[in-house]
């Protein structure tokens, strides 16, 4: 007998594959781990979607948010991960430091750079102004594990707000230099974003780090990615500098 989940997520799915298959776009072309899947939905019609199924959520309990969310990441597909964090972001308290095997097993499922980006910028970063500690501790066993996307999620979360805060530069400075030799574009294109955005507020101290690796012969993915916002004379200077 199906749940009124089961019939949840039957709608959702339907009705995402229906715009997928009337979208002339191809699903996700950007995305390049083979197991990420995408229907072609594009981002106006997500966003009707997803306002389309607000009144939907808003009676869920937190135990059938995370039921449903479930389902949605790890069906591989891209419009469904996005629903998902819908429902996530609404419970940044649900994920107490004992789920947080469940939070992890979560990222692991989003195969992606969009949804990473998506879920550390929106679900982790609630959850970090929660339970700092315990979620700090997490983000640096992630930092050296095998999933390529969890070693991004714990550096790009030091982007944006949280770079802009100013709270946790020494974190995601050491977090960022234990992934400058990473293999993974990925990684390095995270790492690269996550120093430009700390260099905004600490700028002597971050600039002076990618000299220094420049210095190294870090790869120029991560360096140039970090010094997209110096210009003109400056930037020559740090070339210079590094040659």
């Amino acid at each position: 007998m199906n749940t009124p989940i089961d019939e949840l997520h039957k709608r959702v799915v339907l009705k995402l594959r229906t715009l997928g298959d009337s979208s002339p776009y191809v699903a996700d072309a950007n995305e390049p781990d083979p197991r990420y899947l995408g229907y072609g939905v594009r981002a106006p019609e997500m966003k009707r979607v997803l306002s389309d199924l607000k009144t939907d959520f808003s009676i869920l309990d937190n135990e059938q948010k995370v039921c449903l969310a479930k389902r949605l990441v790890f069906s591989g597909y891209g419009e469904q991960k996005t629903v998902a964090l819908t429902l996530l972001e609404r419970i940044p308290e649900y994920f107490t430091p004992d789920r947080f095997d469940l939070l992890e097993d979560l990222i692991r499922g989003l195969q992606g750079w969009s949804k990473i980006d998506a879920y550390t910028g929106s679900l982790l970063n609630q959850v970090l102004k929660i339970h700092e500690a315990e979620l700090l501790e997490l983000l640096v066993s992630w930092n050296c594990d095998d999933d390529l996307w969890l070693r991004r999620a714990s550096v790009v979360i030091f982007t944006r707000k949280i770079a802009k805060s100013g709270l946790y530069k020494d974190v995601a400075l050491a977090n960022c230099d234990a992934l400058i030799n990473d293999p993974e574009h990925l990684v390095q294109t995270g790492v690269g974003w996550c120093l430009r955005d700390l260099m905004r507020w600490h700028k002597e101290e971050v600039l002076n780090y990618v000299i220094g690796l420049r210095k190294n012969g870090v790869s120029s993915t991560i360096t140039l990615y970090a010094l997209r916002d110096i210009k003109g004379a400056e930037r020559q200077a740090v070339f210079d500098q590094s040659a």
